[in-house]
């Protein structure tokens, strides 16, 4: 250990009286005599791009501020989750809910048929009533980050014609629901009669303790 170091504090003192435009040629000649043949000059740090995409700088404390573009908002707000199949909902066909009729017999059920709304039409091919209705269930129970339920936007005869490429897979396979005023209002009076239902409920549970 003791020669070892002193051999390096003598090559470092004859490498110090070499010229600095010299010190290059020199270890390049004396390289192979320390069991080393590779390259002298410092290795670079090559890593992988994080920001693979470019990035838009949105400031909000200026009076300037711009809104973020729609393709970033896309980006932030799109489907973190894995994108599923075309007719995914399709397995969702047949599927009906069952009441047993009695706590004691399990053999006794009730199927009952899944209605859908008045405005909840289906659209796509073979796609009947109950699918439509089940597929906008499961869009209800398990929302995707930043979409919102909204249906097929294009037209039927598009989406019956060609629904590989005008069906979204990202939406229930019904119809885009057009909601007016008349039916808030229309709305808000079912929601008026169920308070004064349940008020009266209420009423009348206390009188009869």
């Amino acid at each position: 250990m003791v020669r070892s170091k002193q051999g390096k504090a003598k090559h470092r003192q004859k490498v110090n009286k070499i010229p600095c435009e010299n010190v290059t040629k020199y270890l390049a000649n004396t390289s192979t005599r320390h069991g080393f043949d590779g390259c002298l000059s410092p290795p670079l740090r090559q890593t992988a791009s994080v920001l693979k995409q470019p990035v838009t700088i949105v400031t909000t404390s200026s009076k300037n501020t711009k809104p973020a573009p729609a393709v970033e908002l896309k980006r932030a707000t799109g489907r973190l989750t894995k994108p599923q199949q075309l007719f995914a909902l399709k397995r969702l066909d047949r599927l009906r809910a069952c009441t047993f009729l009695s706590p004691l017999d399990c053999d006794e059920v009730r199927f009952e048929k899944i209605l859908a709304p008045q405005k909840v039409l289906p659209i796509g091919p073979g796609i009947n009533e109950e699918t439509a209705t089940l597929s906008l269930a499961a869009a209800l129970q398990s929302p995707t980050h930043g979409i919102p339920v909204t249906g097929q936007t294009g037209p039927k005869r598009s989406l019956d014609a060609n629904p590989s490429v005008n069906i979204n897979a990202e939406q229930p396979l019904i119809q885009t629901v057009v909601i007016s005023e008349q039916d808030v209002l229309n709305q808000e009076e079912r929601v008026l009669n169920a308070r004064r239902r349940l008020e009266d409920a209420l009423k009348n549970f206390g009188k009869t303790k």
